[in-house]
């Protein structure tokens, strides 16, 4: 074993362990706080143009109507009678 095996063995493992640090702390780390004031009931259907799934959203808050994402694109409004 040289020295540049060992010096790669242990780079590796150092980004390993940074990485999984930060993926426990992500997880560990709390939702933000919602206001029960903010939050509105909604009635809208949206449909994703890439697999077709569809989720019909009841809740939203106040000044956020953006539609949500699923396949990385951002989800079309449906609209029902």
């Amino acid at each position: 074993m040289t020295v540049v095996d060992v010096l790669i063995a242990v780079a590796i493992g150092a980004a390993i362990w940074f990485l999984g640090r930060w993926f426990i702390k992500m997880l560990a780390t709390p939702p933000p706080e919602v206001d029960p004031e903010d939050v509105v009931p909604v009635r809208q259907d949206y449909r994703c143009s890439v697999c077709g799934t569809e989720v019909t959203m009841t809740v939203s808050n106040q000044g956020d109507f953006s539609p949500p994402k699923h396949c990385r694109e951002e989800m079309d409004p449906v609209w029902r009678p």
